[in-house]
């Protein structure tokens, strides 16, 4: 019904690295194509699918579908609720009595239980594992089984945040060994169970009957690597992909619309771009210069004309709407002449000639949007006289680079800061990265503020709605003031999908869950 000819069979499968005219095909391609969904993913899918060790964006949504945490943020207010946990009661502030769902089933069968929940928890506390999510949990002071489906946690200290953490993947404590790794596959408790996965390029799903929801409407997912944007965008058309999200630029998913056989979907989103700095590299330390950058980008115009329209410009992490959001902060409206001025104050005259105030690198990802995207911010820069040299990288290189401090400037994304608790990760001073702990925390470009630092902590605490809007409030216009990041803009979540294909959710986050009520017309 909506299968493509043998030729274009032929050359989808040329073109994918996907041989499905020889017998060498992938079990993806070998599935019923009216009981599969085929997502295209722009990057490959790196790691184990443990959910106590992968913070990568495109196998964290495979993630996703195949373990279910306490808690779930997979929603369009990207508030905590019940998953696992039929209820969670809090008797103190610092006490929580999570009890669990008895119909909750992990994919081998076994009933979630309470030891389950502990021993993740657990095992993400165990500095053997060396889980990059393991500050989140170093705040729990006991974890007491009181039940088989009871479990009770008590914190040191009040923990606003804590039911978001919570929503990270439960595992069998039955398949964990010495220092918490696992001794072999883990099986999770969500929506789908890993059915095969083809080296970094491909991962099989099959629905998993047990889950306590209920099955989901389509048998397979199966998440394919498509690194190349044209490449993508003719699977759609041939029918060898049949959803493609935010992997494609809006100019490309404008050029869709009307296609027969195609549709394209958009809704708010909460990814964050932002330009990062390195404030140990001179004179990138200088907030006078961060400010020059910022009155020197002209996001509008990328807005307009690279987004069309499915991008909001960013004042910080936060998206307008957002519960904790202020407008409340200082605001740099494109203004050559200004950042010009700003720069002369901090010293770096613009010479005569063509020489430039100074030169600066500007990392970026190498997906085609992306590079031009930093080509174009780079543009902006050099209007003020400064030369920036972009670098391109893979996005392995980049992330490492990122990682290691090894950067002047880097263009990138979060995903999901929808938590303003993330302030934590990102800025917050404890949370530089060392040589030794490169899992320390994401402040890579070592920020140091003492009052950011102390509104960070008081908003960890602080369990009045109110008191936490004050306190965010103040940490958002310090954070705009310094600018340890050029906050960029938000961008829409984008689907492109083959028009057959109903019911598919679109997530603030750009979660895949919403691949759970999708159906074939």
């Amino acid at each position: 019904m909506r299968r493509p000819t043998p030729l274009v069979c032929c050359l989808l499968a040329a073109l994918l690295g996907a041989p499905a005219c020889r017998d060498t095909a992938t079990l993806g391609d070998r599935l019923p194509a009216d009981q599969r969904i085929v997502v295209l993913v722009p990057e490959v899918i790196r790691g184990d699918l443990d959910p106590r060790l992968n913070t990568r964006a495109w196998p964290g949504k495979v993630i996703h579908l195949v373990y279910e945490g306490v808690t779930s943020v997979h929603n369009d207010t990207q508030t905590p609720e019940p998953a696992l946990a039929a209820r969670i009661d809090q008797p103190s502030p610092t006490v929580y009595d999570v009890h669990l769902r008895p119909e909750a089933r992990f994919h081998d069968g076994t009933p979630v239980t309470a030891e389950d929940v502990r021993a993740t928890y657990a095992s993400i506390r165990d500095p053997a594992l060396q889980s990059p999510f393991r500050g989140q949990f170093d705040r729990i002071a006991s974890m007491e089984v009181r039940g088989p489906h009871h479990l009770r946690i008590t914190l040191d200290a009040p923990h606003a945040p804590f039911l978001s953490d919570l929503s990270i993947g439960v595992v069998p404590a039955a398949a964990l060994g010495p220092g918490g790794h696992a001794k072999g596959p883990l099986p999770g408790a969500g929506p789908y169970r890993l059915l095969d996965r083809t080296g970094s390029r491909e991962v099989v799903l099959e629905r998993f009957d047990g889950w306590w929801r209920g099955p989901a409407r389509t048998r397979y997912v199966v998440v394919r690597t498509v690194a190349d944007q044209n490449t993508r965008l003719l699977a759609l058309l041939g029918g060898a992909g049949d959803l493609v999200q935010n992997a494609v630029s809006p100019r490309m998913a404008d050029a869709m619309r009307g296609r027969r056989g195609l549709a394209v979907d958009t809704a708010p989103g909460v990814a964050y771009s932002y330009l990062a700095f390195n404030l140990r590299a001179p004179p990138l330390g200088d907030r006078r210069v961060r400010q020059a950058f910022a009155h020197a980008v002209n996001r509008e115009r990328l807005i307009e004309h690279k987004f069309r329209g499915v991008a909001r410009p960013a004042t910080g992490m936060l998206p307008e709407g957002h519960w904790a959001y202020t407008a409340d902060v200082p605001h740099y409206p494109y203004d050559p002449a200004r950042a010009r001025a700003l720069l002369d104050d901090a010293g770096l005259p613009d010479p005569p000639g063509d020489a430039p105030r100074f030169t600066v690198t500007l990392k970026s990802s190498p997906d085609k949007f992306r590079r031009n995207l930093a080509t174009l911010v780079a543009a902006d820069l050099e209007a003020v006289g400064v030369r920036v040299e972009v670098q391109s990288l893979e996005v392995g290189t980049l992330l490492a680079d990122v990682k290691s401090g090894n950067f002047e400037t880097y263009i990138l994304q979060w995903g999901d800061p929808s938590e303003p608790h993330f302030y934590n990760w990102i800025f917050h001073g404890d949370r530089i990265p060392t040589p030794s702990e490169p899992n320390r925390g994401g402040n890579r470009g070592a920020y140091v503020e003492p009052r950011v630092d102390a509104l960070i902590d008081a908003g960890r605490v602080a369990t009045d709605p109110a008191e936490r809007r004050r306190i965010y409030a103040e940490l958002q216009r310090i954070v705009a003031r310094d600018l340890p990041y050029l906050s960029l803009w938000h961008e829409n979540v984008l689907v492109v999908r083959r028009a057959g294909l109903k019911g598919y959710r679109l997530l603030p986050d750009a979660s895949l869950f919403g691949l759970v009520d999708a159906y074939w017309e």
